[in-house]
């Protein structure tokens, strides 16, 4: 009986363990979305403010006589830039496994 009374307690442990690793795992996962979110919406206002600033040069253009005034077309992300963006957020992922695995 005694045998089996420490395999249980080892079991427990071992459960208990898995349970913290399965936690640390799903607390990396929920801060890893929340700064992939975090990252997507500082996209789209760098982009917004591309847009912007691109208007605002055409308007300064047009203004010293260099160009005609332009409306600037909406955004779209080239593969060149979506490749970056994988890069960055491979890149982030990455680092936030590091990250957890020393905590």
């Amino acid at each position: 009986m005694d045998e089996a009374a420490t395999k249980i307690q080892e079991l427990t442990e071992a459960l208990a363990s898995a349970q913290a690793e399965v936690h640390k795992w799903r607390t990396g996962a929920e801060i890893y979305e929340a700064q992939v979110g975090d990252l997507q919406g500082a996209l789209q206002e760098m982009a917004a403010e591309l847009d912007r600033l691109a208007l605002e040069n055409q308007q300064l253009k047009g203004q010293l006589g260099d160009a005609p005034i332009l409306q600037p077309q909406a955004s779209v992300p080239t593969d060149e830039d979506v490749q970056i963006i994988q890069a960055a957020l491979i890149s982030r992922i990455k680092e936030l496994e590091r990250a957890l695995a020393q905590q």
